[in-house]
């Protein structure tokens, strides 16, 4: 693994998640499509601005509400290693759906180690001033969204099962 201080460039640490099995895989132990995408999409992104990637965490069949995630705890600890300077992520739901676990790493921690933390979907960028109630409300979302969801989905189900439909 490149660590950012030897090398006196920007290192990304990609982060990867999906919450659910995907049916997609081939066997255990494979990538689901959506990894294999957000690994291609944030691949690219730091091709493209120059970064180097240092190393990719991926946690796949994972809320993004348990904080105990296996490759996400090796990202934390990497970071207090300071063994990149960037996070890389699709988006800022896919590092975390707790908006406490968001205030503490990518409004917290993460500044205060030098560590940049870069979402590309929904354009989170700590490095852009006035960015933070952006960032804050986007963790507000990103947690509301888990606890509205599943009455969302029953209601759908609900709906399409008496047309029918399902």
């Amino acid at each position: 693994m490149v660590n950012y201080l030897e090398a006196k460039q920007n290192v990304a640490a990609l982060y990867l998640r999906l919450s659910k099995e995907d049916i997609d895989k081939i066997s255990k132990g494979d990538d689901s499509e959506s990894i294999k995408n957000q690994r291609l999409l944030l691949t690219d992104e730091a091709i493209k601005r120059g970064f180097i990637i240092g190393n990719v965490y991926s946690d796949e069949d994972y809320s993004g509400t348990d904080s105990s995630r296996p490759a996400f705890l090796r990202l934390i600890e990497d970071a207090k290693l300071k063994k990149f300077n960037i996070v890389l992520c699709k988006s800022q739901s896919r590092f975390t759906r707790d908006m406490a676990v968001s205030e503490q790493y990518i409004n917290g921690m993460f500044p205060l180690l030098g560590i940049r933390f870069i979402s590309i979907v929904d354009h989170v960028d700590t490095d852009i001033k006035g960015n933070k109630k952006a960032r804050q409300i986007n963790a507000l979302i990103n947690e509301w969204y888990v606890k509205i969801y599943p009455t969302i989905s029953k209601a759908y189900i609900g709906a399409k099962c008496g047309r029918d439909n399902f």
